[in-house]
């Protein structure tokens, strides 16, 4: 697995747990939980790729033969 592909996992799975424990813990209806859930994952998950790319761990460009 590539870089990119194990961040973006990383990435996923972090901004999953993370979302899932704001909108569990604001609580209210089922859609709000997911609309917060979703939100807060997203938020993370782009955080996390933002810092990595930042810091310079992950270069997200390909050579012309996929490499």
């Amino acid at each position: 697995m590539s870089e990119a592909k194990t961040l973006a996992v990383i990435a996923g799975g972090v901004g999953g747990a993370v979302g899932a424990f704001v909108g569990v813990a604001i609580g209210g209806s089922a859609l709000s939980v997911a609309l917060t859930t979703s939100v807060v994952a997203l938020v993370v998950g782009v955080a996390v790729i933002a810092s990595a790319v930042i810091a310079g761990d992950v270069e997200f460009f390909a050579s012309a033969d996929g490499e």
